[in-house]
């Protein structure tokens, strides 16, 4: 049985590491999503806090409802928006307890609480923290290894391995790769195969490989292994702090490698 990250606890703490990393930066592009400037990441966690800090807090159903802030000009005026979305959100998660139900874009109904809000607003500050820190061309931070284990669970059975109702998920025999938290002991057998299915409004097909979390006790032809931090990065596709360690069947890696490598933003 795993330990729940105080994930409210850790949006104030991880927004507090990305303010400060962003204060003084230079505004130039970040290394890990080079399509941003500095000024674009810190506006970029702002709005998504401010959003999730008004559904929480308005208990809003249809989010194209809603009504965006403009983007501040200048730094200064960035990071009192910043300030002012980060203190809303946790303001919000504050006043609404983890049941309550809330809009969000997971098929999963049990995600549909402003605890899972909390749980992934913890994960995306903690991301863009790291962003942050690299940009600044300062050192990454410590990492909380519960939160980051609680992240690379989040990226397995939310991000990828969500279950879809428009896509049938085909296992690929032979293909299950486990990822191993060698600080948590915590351990993630991937399932590789590939999902396929048609949009019935656009006619839109998909046929694309992903993966499926696998029973604990699945036997893997292939491990990925290294502290929970590291693992959450990459999983990222950002920078680890070493090398993770690969065993196994090198055909299975590669698959793995392939669905990552479009890569989360």
């Amino acid at each position: 049985m795993t330990t729940e990250p105080p994930f409210r606890q850790l949006i104030t703490d991880e927004s507090a590491r990305f303010r400060a990393a962003l204060a003084t930066a230079p505004n130039r592009a970040v290394p890990t999503c080079p399509d941003w400037s500095t000024d674009d990441l810190l506006w970029h966690l702002t709005e998504v806090q401010w959003f999730w800090g008004t559904i929480v807090a308005d208990d809003v159903s249809d989010p194209q409802t809603l009504e965006h802030p403009e983007r501040p000009s200048g730094r200064a005026a960035t990071l009192a928006a910043f300030d002012d979305a980060s203190a809303a959100l946790r303001r919000a998660l504050a006043d609404t307890t983890p049941d309550q139900r809330r809009w969000m874009w997971a098929q999963d109904d049990a995600l549909h609480t402003a605890g899972y809000i909390a749980r992934r607003q913890a994960h995306e500050a903690l991301i863009h923290r790291v962003d942050a820190e690299l940009t600044a061309g300062g050192p990454v931070g410590p990492i909380d290894p519960t939160l980051a284990a609680d992240g690379v669970d989040e990226v397995v059975r939310v991000m990828y391995g969500r279950e879809h109702r428009l896509l049938t998920f085909a296992p690929t025999e032979g293909q299950v790769v486990a990822l191993v938290a060698i600080d948590t002991g915590r351990r993630w057998p991937l399932q590789l195969g590939r999902e396929t299915g048609t949009d019935p409004d656009s006619g839109e097909q998909y046929d694309d490989a992903n993966f499926r979390p696998a029973p604990d006790d699945a036997t893997a032809v292939a491990t990925v292994s290294g502290p929970a931090a590291d693992l959450d990065l990459w999983l990222w596709n950002r920078p680890t702090s070493a090398p993770l360690h690969r065993t196994g069947d090198t055909d299975a890696l590669a698959a793995l490698d392939a669905i990552l490598q479009e890569g989360l933003q």
